[in-house]
């Protein structure tokens, strides 16, 4: 079985690696930073926009709860009271209002 390559850099020594999640080059103990990367870089720019985006989602949602309730509301209204108008070609004595087509 052939042996395992040796490390390059010396124990402890350290060294430049590349970040996966930012991108950014960085010192192998994560001390240090060498060069800012664009995708770091925005990153730090649109931070405060997922804060604006709950906000406003939080705003739209009691808007559409108190549109819900009022709607609620206005559905009892409408079923608790009866109906004023009565539409008279509607029930047995339809056919006696309508003339014949013969």
């Amino acid at each position: 079985m052939p042996r395992k390559k040796a490390s390059e850099l010396p124990m402890g020594a350290p060294g430049k690696i590349v970040c996966p999640a930012c991108k950014s080059e960085i010192s192998s103990d994560g001390a240090t930073l060498h060069t800012l990367s664009k995708y770091l870089e925005e990153l730090i720019e649109t931070a405060g926009d997922v804060e604006k985006l709950e906000k406003a989602i939080e705003e739209m949602e009691t808007k559409l709860s108190a549109a819900r309730a009022e709607s609620q509301k206005l559905k009892q209204e409408a079923q608790s009271k009866p109906e004023a108008t009565k539409n008279e070609t509607v029930g047995p004595e339809a056919g006696k209002q309508r003339g014949t087509w013969w």
